[in-house]
């Protein structure tokens, strides 16, 4: 268990996938850029075996932004995608309505 000033310091904000692509060193990541608002961010997400690239391009996605960063295979990932499983595969979280880039969530 976590308490409330805790969960407080995480930094989710709304999305969207500006760039995606493939990385040939791995059969799991994708490379996608995300608009936060104030700035683009590179992620590495191990989604490769469920979404190709133009199916993401576009949507609005929920993201830790306050994460240390992170080399994975020669590249930085500054940030974390939150998805639920549903059936063995991820499902973005998003929002019910449109919502600008960098957009707190509360």
């Amino acid at each position: 268990m976590i308490n409330q000033d805790d969960f407080k310091k995480i930094d989710l904000r709304v999305g969207r996938v500006v760039e995606a692509r493939e990385i040939e060193k791995s059969d799991k990541l994708l490379l996608l850029k995300i608009d936060i608002g104030e700035e683009t961010r590179q992620v590495l997400a191990g989604i490769r075996k469920y979404y190709k690239p133009n199916e993401i391009i576009g949507k609005n996605v929920v993201v830790v932004i306050n994460l240390e960063p992170k080399e994975m295979l020669g590249f930085k990932s500054e940030g974390m995608l939150l998805a639920a499983e549903s059936e063995g595969r991820p499902i973005f979280l998003t929002t019910e309505r449109e919502a600008l880039p960098g957009s707190l969530i509360l």
